[in-house]
This record gives C-alpha cells, structure tokens and sequence, in this order.
C-alpha cells in the first residue's frame, strides 16, 4: 500500500498520466502548481491543494488526510515561506498534529524527519531546480507499534527510475 507525491507539474498532462499509470498506488497527491482544469483525469482523482500558480477557487490551500496510520499535512508551501526555512511549515504540522508533511513549491526534493514528522517535497516534474533531473516520490508504510509509524520513501525521475541518493526509511511518530 502506498501514495503517489507529485508537485510542481506546471500544465503537464500526459507526463503526469504517465507517471499515475506507472504506479498502482492507493493514493495519489499533488502539492499544487499543477497548472490544468483539475477536473480533467488525472487530476480529478487527486488529493489537490492549490499552488502560487494555480487559478482553482475551490482547490484549498491546504488540506489534511488520514490514510492507514499516517496523518497528512499537505499544502504547496509559498504561504509558510519554504524556500528559506520550514520552521512555519513545522509550526502548522504541530498544530494539526501531522505525523507526514507533503509540499512543493521550491522544485527542490527534499526528505528528512524533524521530531517525528517527515517532511517530503517530492521535487517538480516540470521544472527541476537544485537536482539534475525531475523527480517524484511514493511513500509506503511498512511497519507500525504502539509508538512509531515506519516508511519507505522512494524517489523517481521523470521516466520512473529510481533515484538512489533520495529517499530512504523513516520512523515517525504515532
């Protein structure tokens, strides 16, 4: 079992159809900038939150999802600042009490757990900025106590290899 994270597709369509069918994930969220009528496939089918970029009215800023035993905190990231720090984006997880955190926005990937929270951005397809090539992630949970939620975070190019040096295995916080 696991989700799809894409952000930063900038009016991709058949790319990111390409992408959805490569994976037969249970989930799939986009971290906004995706450019397109969300109410065409594949968007239609996606956990959306709305980007700088993004036009929608009714695609929120933010939004939380529970799947299996993860908490999702989801936004694209211009509004906490995230291209200089993640401190504000870390404030707002606390608050809604997010074990996962799911952004966009800098273009950049990134993945690393602070006290018990990922933070995932799973870079852009489009526009790749800091990294050689453009990237997307899936997340799966593999393990789960009394205390600790354990995942598996892979990270792809844009033709679904694996890209080795992102990603890897995290404990989170229950």
């Amino acid at each position: 079992m696991s989700i799809l994270i894409m952000s930063d597709t900038h009016g991709l369509i058949r790319e990111v159809k390409q992408v959805v069918a490569r994976h037969a994930a249970d989930q799939i969220f986009h971290c906004g900038d995706f450019c397109v009528d969300h109410s065409r496939e594949p968007f239609r089918s996606m956990h959306l939150v709305k980007g700088n970029c993004d036009t929608a009215k009714d695609v929120p800023a933010e939004r939380k999802t529970e799947w299996n035993d993860l908490r999702i905190f989801q936004t694209h990231g211009h509004l906490f600042g995230v291209k200089s720090s993640l401190l504000r984006l870390h404030y707002r997880a606390e608050e809604v009490g997010a074990n996962v955190v799911l952004f966009g926005h800098s273009h950049f990937p990134v993945c690393g757990v602070e006290r018990g929270i990922l933070f995932l951005n799973p870079g852009s397809l489009q526009l790749p900025r800091g990294f050689d090539v453009p990237t997307y992630a899936v997340l799966e949970q593999t393990n789960v106590t009394d205390q600790e939620v354990k995942v598996t975070v892979v990270f792809y190019n844009h033709q679904g290899d694996k890209v080795k040096q992102l990603g890897g295995n995290y404990s989170l916080r229950r």
